[in-house]
């Protein structure tokens, strides 16, 4: 076949290809119709086939440049999906990190599991004795005790109303630092994730128990209550985006364990993205109303907090998930009983 031939037997289709390119580039797929997509991905793919015939046999030819040319805008039309800007800053709170939230709700049950049950234990075994600080905290932690047989808690001097500010950012960046070495944990197979959790556990539980033992765990839960259903969700939270690419990197599936783990780094690390801004909110929490010490105002920020982030996560992004699932069903009505039915 000569280059004209050729030419002119895909023109029609790549114009075609060009146009979907510019509308899908200006507007974003998302706006575009399921018909046009479906076209966009057949033009896309043929004129990829289309490429590397012209390349084979008719090397040097300005065919050749413009079918690289295309491909590359329509790959960069695809692939991106829209302009970046505050729109797409908008629908990642919105759809995508309530979203990737409920997908890893298994992994994040996990790290709940992995950091509670320790602290449950520990807390209750300290909490009956208080010897057993040597050998679930180390001797460091002993440090506390002449205080709280004072009656008094390491924080209650810490708070000082002019330094709130300050420990407000100091704390939401600790927080950050533990969540994000929890997440990065998951490059170790988890085995770091897990570490982590554990290590936390046995300090919370520990440190809930020796309060109690001497008198002063209610004037703790008091002080953790209002800010420790974010700060702990996002432990949590950050923990299972950990397991989950460690999973990836145990259990890669049917992909490879490259791939597997591609995959899970993308939702993993919109977890760790997501998790920031909460413990910010967190932090403020800590440094304003928790030392307070007013029950009531802690557990309306607990509640309120709680209500707020959990009906978000849980109920994020399910509208478009509906409208989704509502075309394809409509798609499938439109093929026919006898086409469903060979299907099942």
């Amino acid at each position: 076949m000569k280059v004209e031939q050729f030419i002119e037997l895909n023109r029609a289709n790549w114009e075609m290809l060009a146009a979907l390119t510019q509308r899908a580039a200006g507007h974003g797929i998302r706006r575009m119709k399921t018909e046009e997509l479906e076209q966009l991905g057949e033009l896309y793919r043929s004129a990829t086939s289309d490429f590397a015939v012209a390349q084979r046999d008719f090397a040097g030819h300005p065919v050749v440049s413009y079918l690289n040319q295309l491909i590359g805008q329509a790959h960069g039309a695809i692939y991106r999906g829209r302009p970046s800007g505050a729109w797409n800053i908008i629908e990642f709170f919105i759809v995508t990190f309530p979203r990737t939230f409920r997908k890893l709700a298994p992994f994040t049950l996990t790290a709940f599991l992995v950091l509670m049950i320790p602290a449950i234990i520990n807390g209750v075994l300290i909490g009956r004795d208080p010897q057993a600080l040597e050998w679930t905290l180390g001797e460091d932690a002993k440090e506390v005790i002449p205080l709280l047989e004072r009656g008094k808690l390491w924080i209650d001097d810490f708070f000082e109303e002019e330094d709130r500010p300050a420990i407000s950012a100091f704390i939401a960046t600790n927080n950050i630092r533990v969540s994000l070495l929890a997440f990065a944990g998951g490059a170790s197979a988890g085995l770091v994730t897990l570490y982590v959790l554990f290590i936390n556990g046995l300090s919370l539980g520990g440190l809930m128990g020796l309060t109690f033992y001497y008198g002063l765990g209610w004037r703790l839960v008091n002080f953790v209550i209002g800010h420790g259903v974010i700060e702990l969700t996002v432990i949590f939270m950050t923990g299972g985006a950990g397991l989950r690419m460690g999973w990836a990197i145990l259990r890669p599936g049917q992909v490879s364990r490259k791939d597997a783990l591609f995959l899970a780094t993308r939702e993993a690390f919109t977890l760790a993205i997501g998790a920031v801004p909460l413990l910010v909110i967190a932090g403020l929490i800590e440094s304003f109303i928790s030392p307070l010490f007013n029950p009531l105002y802690s557990i309306i920020a607990a509640v309120l907090s709680g209500a707020l982030m959990y009906g978000w996560l849980l109920r994020g992004g399910r509208a478009e998930e509906r409208g989704r699932a509502g075309k394809q069903e409509s798609g499938r009505g439109r093929e026919g009983w006898l086409t469903r039915f060979l299907c099942l």
